[in-house]
């Protein structure tokens, strides 16, 4: 049966930035060019104007406090899937599946990450990575924010993963692993126009401030360099405020950017001499791409899905985790080694165009979509 209408939802959205935010905007203005009705359902910070969309899309403030936030966020989901053929999720995913079952409409789950890892690093009552948080022993209140991952998970009709690293976790969920299918993201880069001034070696990180993206430690290495350079930090997030504090102690020439439009990142990773990504996990990380594109050298830790996109040595570098002193090997290397940072660059260029064909990922889950209505 051909796809006619659809509802995605998804608990981040431009200006926010991440992959979801990412993901979503492309997905739907693709699906709206081949003639598939898409409504957005999504949270928000502030009151935005998407008049300019061709498709619709309904925000649910972030500032209503839970329960009757999520109720809003079902009944939104509910209403718009009453004239959808499907409701695809890439997070949001309990409410989901909530109003999967009240419309009795299938629904199609992209994971792109553990939400109840994340909440439980987050808050501290988890310090391991996510792999390790698979197979330990948990305290209650994670064993229920467990349960109401595998709630969306288990009553999902399908999972969708952007990284063969993310389906071996799913897997651990106790789903059917003939329902999970991977897809690569495709990326739809943002050329720079406008080179950035600058005086300093420029080192650039492009991430929520949040623990696991580790902006502390590369912090920390940074302190430990001998040549004069400066520190950009593009995001938002609660760690903010004390990494900017952490930056001050350290004496760190840093820059926080805050959440700015994808063309200024674009511009600014273009006139950066290193991309740095330190996550304890990352599915698949659409910012090492975009790096790539613009020809910023990337070192980034080895986790998650990276490692299925940067070859070591080949087309950025990879180190362990947190690990300052590697890190600081791998920045004072590229630093001193011109030939090897136009080698990484140039290899990265060539890799992103396999990920530059935004209409055969979309083709991909018209395809797979197309099967369950």
């Amino acid at each position: 049966m051909r796809l006619k209408s659809i509802t995605l939802t998804t608990g981040i959205f431009p200006p926010d930035i991440g992959g979801p935010a990412s993901f979503i905007p492309i997905f739907a203005s693709l699906l709206t060019q081949k003639g598939i009705n898409v409504e957005v359902i999504t949270l928000s910070d502030e009151v935005q104007d998407d008049s300019n969309l061709p498709y619709k899309v309904v925000r649910i403030s972030r500032k209503i406090k839970k329960p009757l936030r999520d109720f809003l966020v079902i009944k939104a989901i509910v209403n718009s899937a009453k004239n959808s053929d499907l409701i695809f999720s890439n997070t949001l995913a309990f409410e989901s599946a909530i109003a999967s079952k009240i419309s009795e409409k299938k629904l199609v789950q992209k994971i792109v990450g553990d939400l109840a890892w994340e909440r439980a690093n987050g808050s501290g009552r988890f310090k391991g990575r996510l792999d390790e948080y698979q197979t330990t022993h948990l305290c209650i209140k994670s064993k229920l924010t467990n349960w109401y991952r595998n709630f969306a998970v288990q009553h999902s009709d399908m999972i969708i993963t952007p990284s063969n690293y993310l389906k071996t976790i799913v897997r651990q969920w106790n789903y059917p692993q003939e329902q999970i299918e991977v897809i690569y993201n495709a990326v739809e880069f943002e050329e720079s126009d406008n080179q950035i001034p600058k005086g300093k070696f420029r080192i650039i990180s492009v991430a929520r401030l949040i623990p696991h993206k580790g902006i502390e430690a590369i912090l920390r290495t940074l302190s430990k360099l001998d040549f004069t350079f400066e520190y950009i930090v593009i995001g938002d997030g609660p760690l903010k405020s004390s990494l900017q504090k952490l930056s001050d102690d350290l004496d760190i020439d840093t820059k926080f950017l805050g959440n700015i439009s994808k063309k200024e990142v674009a511009n600014w990773l273009s006139s950066s001499d290193l991309f740095i990504l330190n996550s304890s996990y990352e599915g698949l990380p659409h910012i090492v791409l975009e790096a790539m594109e613009n020809s910023c050298p990337v070192i980034a830790s080895r986790v998650g899905g990276t490692p299925e996109i940067v070859k070591d040595k080949e087309n950025g570098l990879l180190f362990e985790y947190n690990n300052v002193d590697e890190l600081m090997e791998k920045i004072e290397l590229l630093e001193e080694n011109k030939d090897l940072s136009d080698k990484l660059v140039a290899n990265g260029k060539k890799f992103t165009k396999e990920f530059a064909d935004v209409e055969k990922m979309v083709y991909k889950y018209i395809e797979i979509i197309g099967g369950l209505i």
